[in-house]
């Protein structure tokens, strides 16, 4: 938290909203893994702003596509990607 607060102004509960400002809820969330290691994620409910113009949208990709992408460019020996 300490690193992203910067990028956050917080804003006192009477002050006046800024223009274009949307109340989207946030909470934490705090996990254990099965490593015994923590987790902690801050997670903000974006399902009540509006979607952009264009839309996001963030996949992930398998393993067998990168080893079929890495296998077409040792065939055409390609050594760097632009």
């Amino acid at each position: 938290m300490k690193n992203s607060m910067p990028a956050c102004k917080v804003l006192k509960p009477n002050a006046l909203k800024l223009v274009g400002h949307t109340w989207v809820p946030c909470h934490m969330i705090f996990d254990i893994k099965m490593d015994f290691t923590c987790k902690a994620r801050f997670v903000a409910g974006g399902h009540v702003t509006h979607l952009p113009c264009s839309i996001t949208y963030a996949s992930v990709v398998s393993r067998d596509s990168v080893q079929i992408a890495l296998l077409i460019a040792a065939l055409n020996d390609l050594s760097e990607i632009i």
